[in-house]
């Protein structure tokens, strides 16, 4: 092997240590190795590079690129004959798919790994597999199965194991048990994963074992400790970037926070939740952020903000509830491949007829799965309720018989039945209410015992469910009655009718069944709608008045009241935002500190109101010199800070500070007096001078008080500058 191509595999070495504590970094390395190996046409060294870079996108939440790597990294071994590289790329595809909520592709990879594994009697790579398929039935609330593989993967690592992989498999057995409510194993679990994940130096696993004993600990009532763990997992994401889980903690946090009462910090810890997982489209974790605000606002009797978040948890709702439902549907076809896994012997053998029936009883259920699934979508997708009435029968109508068809809303309070649509062939029957009487109707009776009415000969049958039977058109032959639940609560009830006796087999139910929650949440959501539409419409004349006075408050809480300038606060979240952008663009941003000289005798000559004079004074000429993209605040009484975003180099800086001088030396006219202002500056540049605001504002104003002490009109650099007394002198006038 040649120099080149061990640096190669050094390389690659590197980046799979560090890319679980620090994948950005990784990336790059895996990214400088697949470069010097395309180059060497170093095979092996290609293929490894590749995977390390799915690996790295993977966990910077990239799966598109993640996919695209590692199919590449597939290939490469499969040419190469590299088994072990095989099983590594099968495994990897498995669990980005898994991330992405893709069971059916995850559990084909998992499937295609473990039986290369088995084969090749590798044993660390089976335990992987192993882990990752319990880690599905984990999600598929299929406790005990999961329980059962991840004891089985702990069993099949060998003594010698990676670190890595066996504080992960402790890990997942903590969290079973933690999803068992078995709390001291679970914490013993956990605590055995993070003593390995620390002592190796894995960080990722680290952070996830603090996030899950802060919920172990929160689920005991043990709220400092679970405040302690959660804020150890949040320094460890922040560092390393890993956003959907730092979301995720934060909701914790901020339940832990509502729970003590602490209600602004919880705010806070959802505002933030809310806010990173927007930036990457988590929008499962959005969706528990704006339902965890508005009942935190609710909680304060801030009923106005309460409706605002109420709304937005409401529509994201709808498209969270389409991707659970698509979720659910491939979960299903996913049990299977479950089972397949766990009984590999059976699997071999099933190369008969009984495995061509099975399949053929598969492929049927599929086609109902589809069925479901794409009527699912379509209703939900609708706020109106004709709408998801026209919609559901449409799709009916392709599987059964929908002569007459029907939905009828159930009011609790008022014990009345509203038939809010009625189709006998292809007419609709006005809509009409009925009171509740369960002994006469049969959608009384569903709703009243929970339970489905199937009749193939309702003349015969109706006996069954009443003491007489009433029709509000022809009376049918063939009757299907299904009551609508949310959370137990009755809402409604879908019925299907059809003149001919015999209408409706089991397969004709059990679609029916599978759709009725789905038809129960779109009309639950579509009468929520139609109350905030009224509640819209009944506070639209309060509307404007409390945007005015919000907009006003917020603009006084985040403004100087004398300049208009923004103050220190609103200051302080802009530098967080302009460091964040300079960060990701490469760019730098240049901090002025300003303290106007001699102003006190300003006050002292021509009075407070001449200084106030001066200070608006200042105000504009720094906001006329400065750039659309700049930010000018007043920070104290003749203080200001004035920031330059997307400065090039220092250069551009000291421009800008000595344009300021320039502009502010011109005298200011008081009432017949003529007064000159000279200002003292103190520049600090990020990243160069810090990386923190604290660290770039002290920084600014340190070197600011050094042009106070001594001439004053100038400006100088932080102390970190090179050149710094040339720097100096040259900034004073």
């Amino acid at each position: 092997m040649s120099d080149r191509n061990e640096r190669i595999d050094e390389l690659n070495r590197r980046a799979w240590d560090s890319m679980l504590s620090a994948p950005e970094q990784a990336l790059s390395i895996a990214e400088a190795a697949y470069a010097a190996a395309d180059e060497e046409q170093y095979s092996e060294g290609l293929a490894e590079a590749s995977l390390n870079v799915g690996w790295c996108e993977h966990y910077l939440t990239r799966s598109g690129p993640a996919i695209e790597s590692i199919q590449k990294a597939l290939d490469r071994f499969t040419q190469l004959g590299d088994k072990v590289g095989v099983m590594k790329a099968l495994n990897a595809l498995g669990v980005v798919y898994y991330s992405m909520a893709r069971y059916d592709r995850a559990m084909d990879y998992y499937t295609r790994s473990l039986e290369e594994a088995r084969r090749s009697g590798n044993r660390i790579r089976e335990a992987v597999t192993l882990s990752n398929i319990g880690e599905i039935c984990l999600d598929l609330g299929e406790l005990k199965e999961a329980l059962d593989y991840f004891l089985r993967a702990y069993e099949t690592v060998p003594d010698d194991g990676e670190t890595e992989l066996v504080s992960n498999v402790l890990l997942n057995i903590g969290t079973t048990f933690h999803r068992m409510e078995n709390w001291p194993l679970a914490r013993e679990f956990t605590e055995k994963a993070l003593d390995i994940a620390k002592a190796s130096g894995e960080l990722m696993i680290e952070a996830m074992c603090w996030h899950s004993l802060g919920r172990i600990s929160q689920a005991s009532d043990r709220h400092e400790l679970a405040e302690q763990h959660y804020l150890k997992a949040l320094a460890i994401d922040e560092r390393l970037k890993s956003d959907a889980q730092r979301s995720a903690v934060l909701l914790d946090l901020g339940s832990l926070q509502v729970r003590r009462g602490d209600m602004e910090e919880a705010l806070d810890s959802y505002r933030i939740a809310l806010d990173v997982a927007g930036a990457i489209g988590a929008k499962s974790l959005m969706h528990s952020a704006f339902e965890r605000l508005s009942e935190a606002y609710e909680i304060l009797g801030d009923h106005k903000s309460a409706l605002d978040y109420y709304r937005r948890f409401s529509r994201y709702e709808h498209e969270v509830l389409n991707e659970d439902t698509s979720r659910k549907i491939k979960n299903i076809t996913v049990q299977y491949e479950v089972d397949k896994s766990r009984q590999e012997a059976e699997i071999y053998r099933l190369k008969n007829i009984e495995l061509k029936e099975k399949t053929e009883a598969l492929e049927d259920a599929n086609r109902q799965i589809l069925a479901i699934a794409e009527t699912g979508r379509s209703i939900t997708a609708s706020l109106d309720f004709d709408t998801i009435a026209s919609k559901l029968r449409e799709s009916l109508s392709r599987h059964m018989d929908t002569t007459t068809f029907g939905i009828a809303l159930y009011d609790a309070d008022e014990k009345s039945i509203d038939w809010r649509i009625l189709m006998e062939r292809e007419s609709r029957i006005h809509s009409t209410e009925q009171s509740y009487d369960p002994a006469r109707s049969f959608a009384a009776w569903s709703i009243e015992n929970r339970m489905r009415i199937v009749m193939s000969d309702g003349e015969q049958e109706y006996r069954r469910y009443l003491k007489e039977r009433r029709s509000l058109g022809e009376p049918s032959s063939s009757l299907i009655f299904i009551p609508l639940m949310i959370e137990n609560r009755p809402i409604g009830v879908l019925t299907v009718q059809s003149y001919k006796k015999g209408a409706y087999n089991e397969k004709h139910l059990n679609l029916l069944e599978a759709l009725a929650p789905y038809v129960a949440i779109a009309i639950d959501n579509s009468l929520i709608h139609d109350r905030l539409e009224f509640l819209n419409k009944t506070i639209s004349g309060e509307k404007k008045k409390l945007e005015k006075a919000a907009q006003k408050i917020t603009h006084l809480a985040n403004h100087d009241m004398l300049t208009g300038l923004p103050n220190r606060r609103l200051l302080f979240e802009l530098l967080q935002k302009t460091f964040d952008i300079a960060s990701r663009s490469g760019t730098k941003v240049g901090v002025i500190y300003i303290d106007l000289d001699d102003f006190k005798p300003i006050n002292d000559r021509l009075g407070h109101m001449a200084g106030d004079r001066a200070l608006v004074a200042v105000a504009a000429k720094l906001r006329s010199i400065l750039r659309a993209s700049d930010t000018v605040a007043r920070v104290g009484g003749d203080e200001f800070i004035a920031v330059l975003s997307n400065a090039a180099d220092r250069n551009h800086v000291q421009a800008a500070a000595a344009k300021i001088l320039e502009i502010c030396a011109e005298p200011v006219m008081f009432e017949g007096s003529e007064c000159r202002i000279g200002l003292s500056m103190g520049i600090a540049i990020y990243p160069d001078d810090g990386e923190t605001i604290d660290q770039l504002v002290n920084a600014a104003d340190t070197a600011m008080y050094m042009i106070k002490r001594g001439a004053k009109n100038g400006y100088a650099f932080a102390a970190k500058a090179e050149n710094q007394e040339e720097a100096q002198a040259a900034a004073r006038r």
